[in-house]
């Protein structure tokens, strides 16, 4: 019974249930940069998901929320003003942007152009990131402790390029053969990784790695899980490490040592029926 009223009381009366928390200011550390690609939709949640880890790192990276080209002004407004390191990067600035950056050109801008919007999490934060460490969060993750990996990793405690979440099972990369073999990707576990939670050096990740995946890929331009697939592929050829499988998880409800979870579906419902309150009782 409470999972329902829980579930009814965030899903249906979130706005409200935000409205009454302050907001949030700190300093902006100019060498760490967390990107949210968003939907309209999603505004709400991904409120949740960034206090949340707000909250549980005490870090305070610049937040870019990445508009899928439809977030309205409305909701921009709202977020900027509930967190003053963040801002929404509408897409049409986006497409500005990308069309001066060099390397917005053959195959990445014939992907981008033509691609589904997902490719955004891949195309977009991989060009127009400017920080020393990028992290890339999907907007259905909640963190419930203190993530000391992902610190100990972001202030230079590890000796790793990468890391990025795991999930229990493998996925197809759908890629061409010769580029499985030369990169070992399946050996080196790219289809164990999943992009709900990614943090990197932005240094150990070149574009023309990012180049010669868009030229083996096997996927169609509009598969929804391009941007999943990239990201497994240039991780797994860095120094990569995976967070904790038992902290860091997607199947199963959280218990006193997980740290993080990411709502994915048909599981996100959760999100709302015990993720928010576990989170805010857990620290905040």
């Amino acid at each position: 019974m409470t999972f329902y009223f829980n579930y009814f009381k965030n899903k249906f009366f979130g706005a409200t249930l935000l409205a009454r928390l302050p907001s949030y200011k700190c300093n902006v550390d100019s060498k760490l940069s967390l990107h949210i690609l968003c939907q309209e939709e999603d505004v709400g949640m991904i409120e949740w998901s960034v206090r949340s880890f707000l909250e549980h790192t005490g870090l305070c990276p610049r937040i870019i929320i990445h508009d899928d080209g439809t977030m309205t002004k409305k909701s921009a407004l709202l977020l900027e003003k509930r967190f003053s390191n963040l801002r929404v990067l509408f897409k049409k600035d986006a497409l500005r942007a990308l069309s001066e950056n060099p390397g917005f050109k053959g195959i990445i801008k014939k992907f981008s152009e033509g691609g589904h919007k997902v490719l955004i999490q891949l195309i977009d934060i991989f060009l127009l990131s400017d920080t020393e460490k990028v992290i890339l969060m999907d907007g259905d993750v909640l963190f419930f402790k203190q993530p000391q990996e992902l610190i100990d990793f972001v202030n230079g405690r590890y000796p790793y390029d990468a890391m990025v979440s795991w999930q229990n099972g493998n996925y197809d990369l759908v890629i061409n053969d010769e580029y499985s073999k030369k990169y070992s990707v399946r050996e080196r576990k790219a289809p164990e990784m999943n992009p709900g939670l990614i943090v990197y050096n932005k240094s150990s990740i070149s574009l023309d790695k990012l180049v010669e995946f868009l030229n083996n890929t096997k996927r169609n331009y509009n598969d929804y899980f391009l941007a999943m697939t990239g990201w497994a592929c240039l991780l797994s050829q860095s120094n990569y490490k995976f967070f904790s499988e038992d902290k860091y998880i997607i199947k199963g409800r959280p218990t006193g040592e997980t740290v993080m979870k990411h709502f994915t579906n048909p599981r996100r419902h959760e999100f709302f029926g015990y993720g928010i309150d576990l989170s805010r009782n857990r620290r905040w």
